[in-house]
């Protein structure tokens, strides 16, 4: 940012406007690793590998607190289930008052991996594209689709209750699926939620159908993954509070405010879009995380990833306040 653009902000920062108290979604990344290369996220945007810490898991857990985040969530640019201490990840983020969750396409659930998600975790996000194989290979990308859906019965069979099952992958599954559907509630899932094909800050092609998403919501009887994001405040404080966030920065994004994500090293992103980490605002190591969420407000919209990025167009197409 500019130092008259950040002058600017700051200006803006200043008019007295404060937000309402809410509440964020905290995604805390275990490795940027996969072996996928799903259709929706950019992963030639990723310039680095590793795994967190235990020691760096307990430091950020333990500025998490209910009276700002709603949900934690081991989540990120990699599949969480592949780290070597993906169980005692679980334990260390289990904090009494804080729901917590764990996001996976189910590539690595073992018998000991679902035991693990059922004990420690109160959510299992699990990442779905199609049942029908040519849709899923072309979202899935180096994933086995045999293997994936046995996955996906297991983990029904174990705790089908637990799970909030993602439609991911944007127009190219939606011939299929209402298959989809039918076959995930024979499964025992009743928590479907399709998700919009966001381009990631423009590195991903993003085309949408609203049109045609709308009429599945709605015959299909499932929900839109955007309407959580006003979970933590509400519909209507949702709604109050882009008001008085566009009153401080006339870009703010309340995509973005919906949620905070901590990269495996402690870097404190910008945005959850970033896959390239060009956004970041703070450190575990140096920063509050809470200070982080309240200060940020003025750079949303107008960081680098926010360029092209098209989250906030396809959002406010289907206003989650409305619902």
């Amino acid at each position: 940012m500019t130092h008259t653009a950040d002058s600017r902000v700051h200006r803006e920062h200043e008019t007295g406007v404060k937000m309402l108290a809410r509440k964020v979604l905290v995604n805390i990344e275990a490795t940027p690793s996969c072996p996928a290369a799903c259709s929706m996220c950019p992963r030639s945007e990723i310039k680095d590998n590793g795994y967190l810490s235990l020691e760096l898991m307990d430091k950020i857990v333990s500025q998490l607190d209910p009276s700002f985040v709603w949900e934690v969530d081991l989540a990120g640019r990699g599949e969480p289930t592949i780290h070597p201490e993906f169980h005692e990840l679980l334990k260390i983020m289990k904090k009494p008052g804080i729901p917590t969750d764990v996001t996976t396409t189910g590539v690595t659930f073992t018998d000991r991996n679902i035991e693990a998600c059922v004990k420690y975790v109160d959510v299992i996000r699990l990442s779905v594209s199609s049942i029908q194989k040519e849709t899923f290979d072309k979202v899935h990308i180096g994933l086995k689709f045999d293997k994936i859906w046995r996955n996906i019965e297991a983990l029904g069979q174990a705790a089908a209750s637990k799970v909030i099952v993602h439609l991911t992958g944007g127009p190219v599954i939606y011939d299929h699926l209402p298959e989809t559907v039918e076959h995930l509630r024979k499964l025992g899932y009743n928590n479907l939620r399709l998700f919009p094909l966001w381009n990631r800050g423009g590195t991903v092609a993003g085309g949408q159908d609203h049109r045609r998403r709308n009429q599945l919501l709605k015959d299909l009887q499932i929900a839109a993954s955007e309407d959580e994001y006003s979970t933590g405040t509400g519909k209507v404080r949702f709604f109050l509070n882009t008001l008085l966030g566009k009153m401080q920065n006339i870009h703010y994004c309340p995509v973005g405010d919906g949620s905070v994500s901590i990269s495996y090293k402690g870097d404190i992103l910008g945005c959850f879009q970033d896959f390239g980490h060009i956004s970041n605002v703070g450190s575990i190591a140096d920063d509050t995380l809470k200070d982080i969420i309240q200060r940020r407000v003025k750079e949303l919209g107008r960081m680098e990833i926010c360029n092209g990025c098209n989250s906030n167009k396809v959002v406010l197409k289907r206003p989650m306040f409305l619902g």
